[in-house]
């Protein structure tokens, strides 16, 4: 039996669903974002973001236009910064939370699939494609460089799910087709 048989989500059960299991992943990308270090994903492999620039004159953030009048009569439009509320910090059972569901993508064998799950996951919590959110297949696709259908990222995506179920409860690995299935 895996160590990770018993795993808790926050509400201190094991995920017994797929939708369980999706809504554990998608619970995670708030917490990465309240994390310090602005959220970014742990696995990132591309280029520096951070250090990107934007052009001359362009405002880092939030902003919004207004029209501000100045003592001597004159209206003039400005732009002005907008911010943000401040992050609250991630108490230590949330850090654990974020830390174990992380940690449970590291179940999922083939790297191409365990990039697909984060993006769907991250996804369905920014809620793309009206309220509940809908995820973009064809985008994520493209993006990892998944050489089959969309409709085939979205079968193994299931079926990956399903293997990461089985770990995590102890079933037999047999059992994940079925998960994937309903």
């Amino acid at each position: 039996m895996s160590g990770l048989v018993g795993a808790r989500t926050a509400a201190g059960t094991v995920p017994q669903t797929i939708a369980e299991l999706e809504e554990a992943f998608v619970r995670v990308h708030a917490l990465w974002l309240r994390s310090p270090g602005g959220g970014q994903w742990p696995f990132a492999g591309d280029g520096p973001w951070h250090l990107a620039q934007g052009e001359v004159g362009d405002i880092k953030g939030d902003w919004s236009e207004t029209l501000v009048e100045t003592d001597s009569g004159k209206v003039m439009q400005v732009r002005k910064v907008d911010s943000r509320a401040p992050r609250t910090p991630l108490e230590a059972r949330e850090v654990d939370e974020r830390d174990r569901v992380t940690t449970w993508l590291g179940l999922v064998g083939d790297q191409q699939l365990r990039k697909a799950i984060w993006l769907a996951s991250e996804a369905l919590h920014r809620g793309d494609n009206g309220p509940g959110g809908r995820v973009p297949w064809s985008g994520i696709a493209r993006w990892i460089g998944w050489a089959r259908t969309p409709n085939a990222l979205k079968g193994r995506y299931r079926l990956a799910l399903g293997e990461v179920l089985c770990a995590l409860n102890g079933w037999p690995s047999r059992r994940a087709r079925e998960l994937a299935a309903g």
